[in-house]
């Protein structure tokens, strides 16, 4: 792909992006669905972006973009407050997640006429049961939802995602296509790891920043190290030991442990500040880029072949299988939150860029190895309508689920959460 071409869509993209998020903001509405929405013009509608553009451009987009989102996301997190919510970020984390997962297969399976013990659906489900911090940060950042429930859905989507990675391997060796040679040991290499990893750079970033002043070079100096941390987890790691930590588990354990380290020392706080602020003005520029070539990024004969079972996949898996997920998990004691509170978890797990990119890399995956996948599985659907339902079924899950979840995050939060 030529630079060129990257260059103009990106300018095209911010300007109409500001232009279209001023004016969402100038009718009460979140930023987040009018730019995805707006991508899905420019890109499969128009044609005006390709789709093959769209996608290795948000290959790079989303990862950076994602890296950005989590440390100022966890950097702002306060310890005190995560504590008191700790139990259910657990729950939502482990009973809800693997809930989701398997309600989420069943109904695609149905759809799409496959037993229910198929794996495509669980591969499904898998990759579209990690909830997104990049869509949860920047509408909780801009508003005055109650800062417990605001930093349970923050932390949940931050923590979520080894476990939807994991899920995403196993159903892609139920196909044939996995590398796990265990994946007990990969979870534990991705989640604990990955916490490991982001507590010594952190450390290491504390006692660097504590011996020298950066002033305003100490933004640039953190936002460095978050992909510094990441490139270790997802790249060294596995060249070293065989087993990936999660590079963006790293990131969010660095950020919660600098944001509730560096604070403690006031001759720090203006450049605290500095990190916030850059992060912050960093975050939106990004938000523009994540969410419009994420809508560019669909195929739109993939789009008129499964659209329509993808759209009943994403309903089910956002009004069916997420709320009954949250409130069996959250009805396992201790019971922290009331019937509203418990409803709204339930109602605002948008999914985004985690899923995107699953989805991506199977699609890759199979339309790479058709033939590995079992006789067993290919006899009921090939393998090119696994990789574009699959595919289609995710990025309809995702716009759904922002459009929607992102639109109602204020208005029922006022309804479900004002005393």
């Amino acid at each position: 792909m030529e630079y060129s071409i990257a260059i103009g869509y990106i300018s095209l993209l911010l300007i109409a992006g500001s232009f279209i998020a001023r004016i969402g903001e100038k009718m009460g509405l979140p930023d987040i669905p009018l730019l995805l929405l707006f991508g899905l013009f420019v890109g499969p509608v128009t044609g005006i972006i390709s789709s093959s553009y769209a996608q290795n451009i948000f290959a790079i987009v989303g990862t950076v973009g994602l890296i950005v989102l989590l440390l100022v996301g966890a950097f702002e997190m306060r310890w005190i407050v995560l504590k008191r919510v700790l139990k259910t970020v657990l729950k939502l984390d482990t009973i809800a997640l693997f809930i989701s997962l398997a309600i989420s297969g069943i109904i695609f399976n149905m759809i799409f006429k496959l037993p229910n013990l198929n794996p495509v659906g669980y591969l499904y489900g898998a990759i579209n049961c990690a909830t997104d911090p990049a869509t949860l940060i920047p509408i909780f950042s801009k508003s005055n939802i109650d800062p417990e429930i605001a930093i349970t859905l923050e932390a949940e989507s931050v923590f979520n995602d080894p476990l939807g990675i994991v899920a995403t391997m196993l159903g892609l060796s139920a196909l044939g296509l996995g590398e796990s040679t265990n994946p007990i040991l990969e979870f534990l290499a991705l989640a604990i790891g990955g916490g490991i990893l982001g507590l010594v750079a952190g450390k290491i970033f504390e006692m660097v920043v504590l011996k020298e002043d950066f002033n305003e070079y100490i933004a640039p100096l953190s936002i460095g190290t978050a992909m510094a941390v990441w490139y270790v987890g997802e790249e060294l790691i596995p060249k070293l030991i065989g087993y990936e930590f999660s590079g963006f588990m790293a990131v969010a354990i660095m950020g919660l442990y600098l944001g509730n380290v560096l604070t403690k020392y006031p001759k720090k706080s203006n450049e605290t500040e500095k990190i916030t602020e850059f992060c912050t003005d960093l975050s939106t520029l990004i938000r523009i880029l994540i969410f419009v070539f994420l809508g560019a990024s669909i195929n739109l004969p993939l789009l008129k072949s499964y659209g329509f079972e993808g759209l009943l996949c994403a309903i089910g898996s956002i009004f069916i299988a997420r709320p009954i997920a949250v409130f069996i998990a959250t009805s396992v004691p201790p019971i922290n939150e009331s019937l509203k509170e418990r409803l709204y978890i339930a109602l605002e797990g948008p999914r985004g860029v985690v899923p995107a990119a699953l989805a991506a890399t199977v699609y890759s995956h199979i339309m790479a190895n058709p033939s590995i996948i079992p006789v067993y599985i290919r006899q009921y659907m090939p393998p090119e309508a696994i990789a574009g339902s699959i595919l289609v079924a995710t990025f309809m899950t995702i716009l759904l689920s922002v459009v929607i979840e992102g639109s109602w995050a204020r208005p029922l939060a006022d309804r479900l959460l004002k005393q």
